[in-house]
């Protein structure tokens, strides 16, 4: 090895490492933020789950397992919806 050369490895290597937990640290976080807003939709109601929907629809639309369970939630309130429209 030639003087210079090991620090530039060593650099690459902290710098990757450093990369790989903030994405895992982001993933985590999103999963958390996603289980958080499903809990919110399941357990306050109709209302707080139509304010939370944008949230999931704009920090999820790239995954599309996890737009699908959130739809399925949202469904059930789009039942209650026309309950409340056919009571009107």
């Amino acid at each position: 090895m030639r003087d210079g050369e090991a620090p530039d490895i060593l650099d690459d290597m902290c710098l990757n490492l450093a990369r790989h937990n903030l994405e895992v640290m982001l993933k985590s976080f999103k999963e958390r933020c996603f289980r958080a807003a499903k809990e919110i939709a399941l357990n306050e109601g109709a209302k707080e789950a139509r304010k939370m929907d944008a949230f999931v629809q704009s920090q999820y639309a790239d995954e599309p397992r996890k737009m699908a369970e959130w739809e399925e939630i949202m469904l059930k309130y789009a039942f209650s919806d026309e309950e409340e429209e056919d009571e009107e």
